[in-house]
């Protein structure tokens, strides 16, 4: 895995498309945005896929391949996931390669990981419990971008802006903004972004692992 170190290179690899994986499962919808789905099971495993359905935030759906069937809405939900960053009464959490939006009174250090019911309602999670379970170094996330600056990037969860910082000499073109993009936050440099060549040529999605707390396993029906 390399470290991409120019701004045109940057630009190439973070493009990376994202299709929907095979598999059968049921789940509330937590997230989206970008052409994204972020479906959380029962157990609260989190998983990504590409779908352009206009879903809103607490439908409850059935995944078959590519297929999403919503079948009713819940306003109560688990999810696992690792904390990102708070701001302003917003904790930005990292699950099955999504970033969700959850308001909060508070929330554990970045590079938390977490059990958290959510309530659902009025297009927002709303943390109702939270339970620390471990802890990662990095994660890597898809997340639509709103904004470019020097040396950082800006992306909008459900209408909650994040700017995260870039390694030093990476400037990102403004035509990023717009885009879904790819990218991995490094916890121990205070929410440094590291773009990293993934080396997925086969149009895999990032629904899979958050350092082993993110994924898929085609099953997990609740």
């Amino acid at each position: 895995m390399k470290k991409l170190l120019t701004a045109a290179v940057v630009f190439a690899a973070v493009l990376v498309p994202s299709t929907a994986f095979a598999g059968t499962f049921t789940g509330t919808v937590v997230g989206k945005g970008g052409g994204s789905l972020a479906i959380a099971a029962k157990d609260g495993l989190v998983r990504t896929m590409r779908s352009r359905a206009n879903l809103r935030l607490g439908a409850r759906v059935h995944v078959n391949g590519t297929a999403v069937r919503s079948f009713g809405v819940t306003h109560h939900a688990r999810v696992r996931g690792v904390v990102v960053r708070r701001v302003a009464g917003t904790t930005f959490l990292a699950a099955g390669g999504s970033l969700l939006a959850m308001r909060a009174a508070s929330a554990p250090a970045a590079g938390t990981v977490v059990n958290a019911n959510v309530v659902i309602g009025a297009g927002q999670l709303t943390q109702q419990a939270v339970q620390a379970v471990g802890h990662d170094d990095r994660v890597t996330v898809q997340a639509p971008v709103t904004a470019v600056g020097p040396g950082t990037i800006t992306v909008t969860v459900n209408g909650h802006p994040l700017t995260l910082r870039l390694p030093a000499g990476i400037q990102l073109p403004a035509s990023l903004v717009g885009q879904s993009v790819t990218l991995t936050v490094k916890f121990e440099d205070e929410n440094e972004v590291e773009v990293e060549n993934e080396d997925n040529d086969d149009g895999d999605h990032h629904g899979g692992d958050d350092g082993g707390h993110g994924g898929h396993d085609g099953g997990g029906d609740d």
